[in-house]
C-alpha cells in the first residue's frame, strides 16, 4: 500500500486559467502541463512508490482538450493504465468539479498506445 503522496495543484503551480491542447492554444496548455509538470512527478512517484494527487481546486473550468492531453496523453508517452490506477489520484473539492474527475478518468480509460 502506498503510504506517502506527492501533491500537484494545477491553479498554483501551473495556471488557474488552462486551456487548449497544444502551443498553438496559448501557454497554458495541455501539453505543456503533462511534458513540464505532470510526467516528471509521476515518474519520481512510480520511482519511489509514492501516490501523486493532482488536485484541481482553483481552477474554475477546464476545457476537454486540456484534460484530454494532460491525462489521456499519459497512456499514449507509455504509462501503463495499472501504473496510473496505482499511482495517480485525482481530487476536486469545488461543488460541480466531479465531473472534471470523471472526465479524466474517462479520458484515461479510453486512451490508447
Amino acid at each position: 500500500m502506498l503510504e506517502e503522496v506527492d501533491m500537484i495543484k494545477i491553479a498554483t503551480d501551473f495556471s488557474a486559467y488552462p486551456a487548449g491542447r497544444d502551443d498553438n492554444d496559448g501557454p497554458f496548455n495541455g501539453s505543456r502541463f503533462r511534458s513540464d509538470i505532470l510526467v516528471p512527478r509521476l515518474k519520481s512517484a512510480i520511482a519511489s512508490g509514492r501516490k501523486l494527487v493532482v488536485s484541481l481546486d482553483g481552477v474554475r473550468s477546464f476545457g476537454s482538450s486540456f484534460l484530454e492531453e494532460s491525462f489521456g496523453g499519459l497512456v499514449r508517452l507509455g504509462f501503463s493504465k495499472n501504473e496510473l490506477t496505482e499511482h495517480l489520484q485525482i481530487t476536486a473539492t469545488a461543488v460541480g468539479s466531479s465531473r472534471y474527475v470523471e472526465a479524466i478518468l474517462r479520458y484515461i480509460a479510453r486512451a490508447t498506445v
